[in-house]
């Protein structure tokens, strides 16, 4: 009995993860439990590589950041989506709070210790900042009262969460704006071929596709790091930056985006995908393959602007611009062997990122 019942158990998490992170058409995924807020569908060791990197070209630990903006993101939309949150000081009974952690790709917990210092046990965590901040607003949703968090990870497999109660009156946060334009996602009706291909799941540690690791990231996490980020950043080391161009940009954010981009480009690169183009369709199809699959945009028109492959991307929404230009540049690199310069500007109800040769060519 128990082998079936453990099938069953197993077939409607599958569901339930297929049904609630729904494709759209403009290449977003949203979490339809989350007021439909996009999510990146981010493979869990190029996660780690895109925070390494980072702070690689900034100079930067960026741990503490990334923990308080999870934690931060974490309170806010849970609020304006009105999800029910944990309650008690007993994690064993919040079976709603696993399931979306499962769901998300994030691990599991439990407690260890509830005296004057609170110590949990997280297994299996995507990432030791990420997923302390997320379990730190949680808690503090359950107890109703803010805290001090650390954490001590040793291993991949699990970490050690410390946190304290903490008496300061903290506002609760608001929403942040985006620095460019964002059109209202619309479902995408029919299948998205091979999105859900070779899943599987082991419940209580994580689920995987292809036999990878997969977890869902909001884009307002991404959006409160990259505040958190841009106080300390003063100058980039390792990096490209003369090749990244981001119009109505201020300088610094400009800066952090370059990083953002060239560390995806980089790692894209690397990965050492076949990029074979022939024509602006197959620009399109690309982009769904790279960019759709992890719900961080699609190419929507294309415009070819001069005879050395350079080109002209329109699309309405996207993930975050940095992460898009970091990926179509990699794909630009991989289909014509040469350094790529690219620039974003966003009007007229568009985004635009042109991709052009880095250096000039002579006819």
């Amino acid at each position: 009995m128990r082998f079936f019942a453990s099938n069953n158990k197993d077939e409607s998490l599958l569901l339930n993860i297929k049904k609630r992170w729904i494709p759209s058409e403009c290449g977003l995924i949203l979490d339809s439990q989350k007021i439909f807020h996009p999510v990146w569908r981010v493979d869990a060791i190029l996660f780690d590589l895109f925070i390494s990197g980072i702070e690689k070209r900034s100079g930067l630990s960026l741990g503490r950041r990334l923990a308080h903006a999870s934690s931060e993101s974490e309170e806010w939309i849970s609020s304006i989506s009105r999800t029910s949150f944990p309650k008690g000081r007993n994690p064993e009974r919040w079976k709603k709070t696993r399931i979306d952690w499962f769901e998300r790709g994030l691990g599991d917990f439990e407690l260890i210790d509830d005296n004057d210092e609170i110590r949990f046990l997280i297994k299996y965590p995507l990432n030791g900042p990420l997923c302390s901040g997320i379990f730190s607003a949680n808690w503090e949703k359950a107890t109703g009262k803010r805290h001090r968090f650390r954490w001590n990870q040793n291993k991949s497999e699990s970490l050690i969460l410390m946190m304290s109660q903490d008496n300061m009156d903290i506002p609760s946060p608001k929403i942040i704006n985006l620095n460019w334009f964002h059109d209202k996602p619309k479902i995408l009706e029919r299948n998205f071929h091979d999105f859900w291909d070779s899943l599987e799941i082991d419940f209580g540690k994580n689920w995987t596709i292809m036999g990878r690791r997969f977890a869902m990231i909001n884009q307002d996490t991404i959006l409160r790091f990259e505040n958190y980020f841009l106080p300390y950043l003063n100058e980039i080391f390792e990096s490209r930056d003369d090749c990244y161009q981001w119009e109505g940009i201020d300088e610094k954010r400009s800066l952090l985006w370059s990083i953002f981009s060239d560390t995806i480009r980089e790692i894209f690169y690397n990965q050492g995908h076949h990029i074979l183009i022939s024509g602006g369709k197959d620009w399109i199809n690309a982009s769904k393959r790279h960019l759709a699959k992890q719900g961080l945009g699609r190419i929507e028109s294309i415009d070819f602007i001069d005879d050395f492959g350079g080109i002209e991307i329109s699309f309405t929404s996207c993930f975050h611009p940095a992460l898009f230009c970091g990926v179509m540049s990699g794909c630009w690199e991989r289909a014509n062997g040469r350094s790529v310069r690219s620039s974003f500007s966003s009007k007229n109800n568009c985004n635009i990122v042109r991709l052009v040769s880095l250096n000039e060519i002579s006819s």
